[in-house]
């Protein structure tokens, strides 16, 4: 059964992989004919696609094949009419799929997918976009487009898919830095960056559970540094506006994945800027428009969400039926969360005193820094290892030094704004990332490197991650493909004064002798609509308002 389950799951895997690259040539098929970069473009065109068409219609599981069909007919010709040859990349690629399939195997739900994630995506699959979601769940006013991908592969009454996009762009990620690294004649900036940067996945995110909106955010903000160094690097023209094309759009899909990533895009201005010349022709073009709607769309669904367009910022939000000023509150209790407040210094300090003049930073830090070395240590040991490993240039180089002058600036202004706005070390793993990269880049350009030990190294590390999974396997009880359902019961939501329309919230005591614990206050995939909030709801020219109950 579990070997028919996984067969399964490396055809939908596969599949997916090819009906992504398709989708992301409506962006990019006129500057590249590069796979992975039409990979990770796919993601951006089904963003794009379900956010639009959520304005008008629920996301269904038609809707889903539709988008997941049009991406396999536009690898039609390359699948069909063009003889793919089998070479040692292929199964190479295939082999790294295969090491990794322990790690969805084994994975775990976490408590956003259960608080807010799949209840998100019940939502888009349920009804069109409502106006006032964040009323139904506070957790509802950060918005995400890494969410708006996921109903696409939400299967009817089965979610063990939606965590699938996540766990592909980790993979494929991989498999595109170890082919740029192996590939390359020469030494570059832009891959060493890359090795810092997969050590440090492939060894600290061994389970899919630690993912969350994270993972996609780190990759795609990855993938705009890469681009950053890729443009400084290249003389010809042409490939330079593609590789800013690439900078821009994978820098604002990160942010608009996670605010915390905003500052990724001050190395987008600083190429617009520094070559304006030969940029500013090309910003106008159709697929930098696109990615222009896409911000647009977001900001308006946003606005829908919450009224307003950008959270938490008041000057953009409007006095409309569903605008609740509690959201603006939720910013500063957030901030409290973020700095450590409610788990060090509660009964000490007031909330006020705990902020006032970074009183915070030591009650955070001596609550971190353990959590903190760990990751750190993950990203430096191995860099320092590959390091020491590789042979010595005879002369010293420093060529490079002016391409990393804007970088220090940036990786300063990162820190400043992640500690400023969301002290969280996973929100800050980029920056971290940058300043690793930074540090050991002064040993490595006066090194040779080896295409041998990299993939030394990279072995024993892939290896690492799957014997981790494997151990973990072993000692399931029972082994299943994707998330285990979580079969919560339901009771009426006795606040509804609703026109008719159904509310639900988790049955708590119920759930609780389900064996389902604290998972069990949550929504999960209870029926549409679950909230505990009191709510009233109107239907207004077929669209839903949800706004707050006010006794």
């Amino acid at each position: 059964m579990v070997i028919a389950e996984v067969f399964s799951f490396i055809i939908i895997s596969v599949l997916s992989i090819i009906s992504l690259s398709g989708l992301g040539k409506m962006i990019n098929a006129s500057l590249s004919k590069n796979f992975f970069n039409n990979f990770f473009y796919g993601f951006i065109i089904v963003a794009f696609l379900v956010t639009i068409i959520h304005f008008f219609v629920k996301i269904n599981i038609y809707i889903s094949l539709i988008i997941f069909l049009t991406g396999l007919l536009l690898n039609f010709k390359n699948l069909i009419l063009t003889k793919i040859k089998i070479n040692k990349d292929y199964i190479t690629y295939f082999i790294i799929i295969m090491i990794f399939i322990p790690m969805y195997i084994s994975q775990k739900y976490h408590e956003d997918f259960g608080y807010y994630h799949l209840p998100y995506i019940i939502n888009l699959i349920n009804e069109k976009i409502i106006f006032g979601l964040a009323n139904i769940n506070r957790a509802f006013v950060h918005n995400s487009l890494w969410l708006n991908v996921l109903p696409v592969f939400y299967l009817k009454d089965n979610y063990n898919f939606v965590t699938l996009p996540t766990f592909l762009v980790y993979v494929v990620f991989i498999i595109f830095s170890i082919k740029q690294i192996t590939k390359s004649k020469d030494q570059k900036i832009s891959n060493f960056f890359l090795i810092v940067t997969i050590f440090y996945l492939i060894l600290k995110f061994t389970r899919i559970t630690e993912f969350g909106n994270d993972i996609p955010a780190i990759i795609f903000s990855s993938l705009a540094i890469y681009n950053f160094f890729r443009f400084l690097e290249e003389e010809d023209k042409e490939k330079k506006n593609n590789y800013f094309f690439n900078n821009l759009s994978f820098a604002v899909f990160a942010i608009l994945i996670k605010f915390s990533s905003i500052p990724i895009i001050l190395l987008s201005i600083y190429l617009f800027l520094k070559n304006h010349k030969i940029l500013i022709n090309n910003i106008f073009k159709i697929h930098f428009i696109l990615i222009y709607f896409l911000c647009f769309m977001f900001f308006l669904q946003q606005f829908v969400y919450t009224g307003c367009f950008i959270f938490p910022s008041k000057i953009s939000c409007f006095d409309v039926s569903w605008f609740d000023q509690n959201f603006l509150n939720s910013k500063y209790r957030l901030e409290l969360i973020n700095k450590g407040y409610f788990a060090t210094a509660k009964d000490i300090l007031s909330e006020e005193e705990y902020l006032k003049n970074f009183t915070w930073l030591s009650f955070w830090f001596e609550r971190n820094y353990i959590g903190m070395t760990e990751h750190l240590s993950t990203m430096i040991a191995p860099v320092i290892i590959f390091l020491i490993l590789l042979k010595k240039k005879v002369s010293l180089n420093f060529s490079h030094d002016n391409k990393l002058n804007f970088f220090y600036f940036f990786v300063l202004i990162g820190f400043l704004f992640w500690i400023e706005f969301s002290p969280v070390y996973r929100f800050g793993i980029i920056y971290f990332l940058s300043l690793v990269f930074l540090l050991s880049f002064f040993i490595y350009r006066n090194k040779i490197f080896s295409k041998k030990i990299f993939l030394i190294l990279i072995s024993i590390f892939l290896f690492f991650n799957f014997s981790k999974n494997i151990v973990r396997l072993s000692n399931e009880k029972e082994i299943f493909v994707g998330i285990k359902k979580i079969y919560n019961t339901s009771i009426p939501n006795s606040y509804y004064k609703n026109n008719s329309i159904k509310i639900f919230q988790p049955d708590m005591r119920a759930n609780a002798e389900k064996g389902n614990g604290w998972q069990g206050r949550l929504c999960w995939d209870i029926e549409f609509i679950c909230t505990k909030n009191k709510v009233i709801i109107e239907k207004k020219s077929n669209y839903l308002f949800i706004k707050i109950f006010e006794e």
